[in-house]
């Protein structure tokens, strides 16, 4: 099994994951051989996506064939949206299969019945959209965000700044990136435009790039139309699926106002007022949680282009 590991904190990624891997299947000892490999491809600051990635190889052996079957393959899975961020894995050499040519289309509600069954009864649902209702629209207003001003500055990767994370919608991917005071974000919301994104990524100049911002909760998110060309299941990128792109702007080193660099903080200056919503987590007991902070984006809002499906060009 082949794992790509992506931007800063390689060695930790991979320490983290095969120790979690193993203590799910019950051990090393059950196996004949365990061998564990980092290759150290990766280059720091990085001109490319492909330069901001390590591999991770994971080789068991055993007598049993069922101990290095499936479960373990199983395992692996079961991790991918649990472990260290941007978690994607290298294809294995096969034989030739189908692909899905990923093709965006819209069909009206009126041709679609969608039936609930319960209670030994089926019960049609009518859209809403043909039910007469009248309609509802939030306004809210903008905070100004104000330039935040330091004559000190010091040279960090921009991951010890922000959190990151990225994925795919059809052919198009999301990159969320945020941080945890308000003179972090007055940065970040000045810094990270479209076209400083392009900049820091020079893998991103040839598509279109749509930039949303989310003040409450201190992040920007970007939709980049295309990078992907016909879906995750067709495209011939490493990382098909773009899981790892916001590791790949993590990794990039530049000159941040040192007063940035904290990453804690409880200041609400840019926060909207709106629709509340109480969320009780229970305690998460991990090592990862020391270098990675996953954030919670809530986000109550109409429908946008944006989070349509990313339409053919």
């Amino acid at each position: 099994m082949e794992l790509i590991l992506t931007g800063l904190d390689i060695e930790e990624k991979a320490e983290i994951f095969t120790e979690a891997l193993f203590d799910l299947l019950g051990g090393k000892d059950q196996f004949d051989e365990v061998d564990i490999q980092l290759h150290r491809q990766d280059k720091e600051d990085p001109d490319s996506h492909e330069e901001a990635m390590a591999f991770l190889r994971i080789t068991v052996k055993s007598k049993d064939a069922k101990v290095v079957g499936r479960i373990f393959t199983a395992k692996v899975v079961e991790l991918a949206l649990a472990n260290y961020p941007g978690w994607f894995s290298k294809d294995s050499i096969g034989s030739g299969t189908p692909f899905i040519l990923y093709w965006p289309t819209t069909i009206d509600s009126k041709f679609v019945k969608e039936i609930v069954n319960i209670d030994n009864k089926s019960i049609e649902i009518t859209p809403t959209n043909q039910m007469n209702l009248s309609s509802h629209k939030f306004t809210f207003d903008t905070p100004e965000i104000v330039p935040y001003e330091s004559e000190e500055k010091q040279e960090t990767f921009f991951g010890r700044l922000v959190g990151a994370r990225s994925g795919d919608k059809g052919g198009c991917a999301n990159l969320g990136v945020w941080v945890k005071t308000d003179d972090a974000y007055s940065f970040l919301f000045h810094y990270l435009t479209v076209d400083k994104l392009k900049e820091l990524l020079t893998d991103l100049e040839q598509y279109d790039i749509e930039r949303y911002d989310f003040p409450n909760v201190r992040a920007v998110n970007f939709y980049i139309h295309g990078i992907l060309g016909d879906g995750a299941s067709s495209n011939t990128k490493v990382d098909a699926l773009a899981k790892s792109l916001g590791e790949y702007l993590r990794a990039k080193e530049r000159k941040v106002f040192q007063n940035n660099l904290s990453r804690t903080g409880k200041d609400d200056k840019y926060k909207i007022e709106g629709p509340k919503m109480t969320i009780n987590l229970m305690p998460l007991k991990s090592r990862l949680i020391n270098i990675y902070l996953p954030s919670l984006l809530i986000v109550l809002r109409k429908r946008t282009p944006s989070m349509m499906p990313c339409p053919m060009k």
